[in-house]
């Protein structure tokens, strides 16, 4: 008999552990098994996680966090909770572009069958209890909305990001009403290691059993920098839960966390709970590779239930997704480029902050290709540079700015140009064309060209009929007449004329003119 009590009260524990995880506060909302943390690294960190947020497991702590994420990513958690219950937790996140951000998640709590048909009299008792879970199935989405800028200060990686879940539940084989769930999240590097973090969670309607998990979950983070290969994170987060059928969730909640990370292979971390009289201090340890992921551990103690242990594996793969600096200067604007013969200008506006370096132009050959710095020195004094380039090839360009850190911003807005040979008509012949003399001047005049693309006119001569012209002039004419003055008197010289435009395409001769000088 005592043994069919025994297996009796455990069912029944299990179901209401299920059904609402009494160790986090006597919860009463439809999705309390979130309240669990995922990640051994954010666990050791006393779960202070909302303005880190940038590995794997960000989406559940920050969705905007996932940015700062610069490669695929992998995440898998296994953790043994109380009373042979378990939690498995899997996300999957990607890039989308250098701004953008997505994620797969699953949360998987969990109370496996047992069977307690017989007794140790062989006596039928309950008979098979059908396991219990919640399950979560998130997608999250993250955009970097870019940087505001000032003359003095850059707030960088203003990041904005969304959580979208399904939660479905069973207790004992018995299904629950599913719902949705909105987790909103906000994120800003006030320098490259000061970052503020806001993520709202739980946000959804109340099922017929129970109300949406909400809370505010506010935090911050600083990255300190203790030598070439020794950095100590640091991470505070302020949490109000909100669960109007709860008095305990009245309080509000906060949490503290240490980082210390050698060689970027070895991290070491320890937190503090506070909100909570059974939890208190968390402790663990990662080590892995930053190219190919890590492995982490987690210990959370708990005065009234006992400790738990956190395992996660993250593994990255893929191409690497360049970040923006904070103390970045603003990418250069309004760039504009011209192409010519074997020739291509781009000019661009002056950045506003005070503290720029240069400017540095950058291109590639087609789209496909891989763009290359194009100035060895950094262009300064100016916001124009030309190019030489091969004609009949479409070439990109963008612009960065460098500031006095050197310091380099992102890249402009891509522009493109094709240079190409200009195959310009001869312009047309010179008309008009007369001689008279002026006080010892021979004065040679033509009707002038209305032709816009002209850019002057040159003069030839010949004194012996059956020799070549010569040209007069050293430099192009921009008049249509000039006086001519050493020429030999009482002698006969023959003029003509040619247009030449911007090209350098020079017309025919005009038709000859001749002129006599006075004795």
């Amino acid at each position: 008999m005592k043994t069919i009590i025994k297996k009796f009260s455990t069912a029944v524990v299990l179901t209401l552990f299920v059904a609402n995880i009494f160790a986090l506060g006597g919860g009463t909302s439809n999705a309390d098994f979130l309240k669990i943390g995922v990640g051994g690294r954010p666990s050791a960190m006393g779960e202070a996680f909302t303005a880190v947020a940038d590995d794997a497991n960000g989406a559940f702590w920050n969705p905007a966090g996932l940015t700062a994420i610069d490669r695929m990513s992998v995440s898998l958690m296994h953790l043994v909770w109380f009373y042979d219950t378990y939690y498995e937790y899997a996300s999957f996140v990607f890039p989308v572009d250098n701004m953008t951000t997505a994620g797969l998640a699953i949360n998987y709590f969990w109370v496996p069958a047992f069977d307690s048909t017989k007794n140790t009299d062989g006596l039928a008792t309950l008979g098979e209890v059908p396991s219990s879970y919640d399950l979560a199935l998130t997608g999250s989405y993250a955009r970097n909305l870019g940087n505001i800028y000032t003359k003095d200060f850059t707030i960088s990686n203003i990041s904005l990001g969304a959580n979208f879940s399904f939660i479905k539940r069973a207790i004992m084989g018995i299904d629950l009403d599913s719902s949705i769930l909105i987790d909103l999240g906000f994120m800003a590097n006030m320098t490259d290691d000061f970052k503020l973090g806001l993520a709202v969670k739980g946000i959804g309607p109340s099922t017929k059993d129970d109300q949406a998990p909400l809370s505010v979950n506010m935090g911050m983070s600083y990255n300190i920098k203790a030598t070439d290969n020794i950095s100590i994170l640091l991470a505070g987060d302020l949490i109000k839960p909100i669960d109007l059928t709860n008095s305990s969730y009245s309080v509000w909640n906060s949490g503290l966390g240490l980082e210390l990370v050698a060689y970027k292979l070895f991290s070491l971390r320890a937190g503090y709970k506070f909100g909570n009289e059974n939890e208190s201090f968390t402790v663990g340890a990662g080590a892995g590779l930053p190219a190919l992921g890590s492995v982490d551990y987690a210990f959370m103690p708990d005065k009234a239930l006992g400790g738990t242990h956190r395992i996660s594996l993250t593994v990255k793969f893929g191409d690497i997704r360049t970040k923006i600096s904070a103390d970045a200067p603003r990418p250069p604007q309004k760039i504009v480029v011209t192409e010519g013969d074997k020739l291509a200008v781009i000019v661009w506006d002056i950045n506003p902050e005070t503290n720029i370096a240069g400017y540095n132009v950058y291109y590639k050959e087609g789209q496909q290709g891989i763009y290359k710095k194009f100035n060895k020195d950094l262009i300064v004094q100016n916001t124009k540079y030309s190019m030489t380039l091969k004609n009949d090839m479409k070439y990109y360009f963008v612009v960065t700015a460098v500031n006095t850190k050197n310091i380099e911003s992102a890249r402009s807005q891509e522009v493109s140009v094709t240079p190409l040979k200009h195959i310009s008509k001869k312009p047309a012949i010179v008309t008009g064309l007369s001689t008279k003399v002026e006080g010892g001047f021979v004065i040679v005049s033509w009707n002038a060209s209305l032709d816009p693309t002209l850019i002057g006119y040159n003069l030839y001569y010949l004194k012996v009929p059956g020799k070549d012209f010569s040209k007069l002039n050293n430099t192009l004419l921009k008049e249509n007449k000039t006086a001519l003055a050493g020429l030999q008197t009482g002698t006969e010289y023959y003029f003509e004329v040619t247009a030449v435009n911007k090209d350098g395409i020079e017309s025919d001769a005009s038709e000859e003119c001749v002129g006599t000088t006075a004795k």
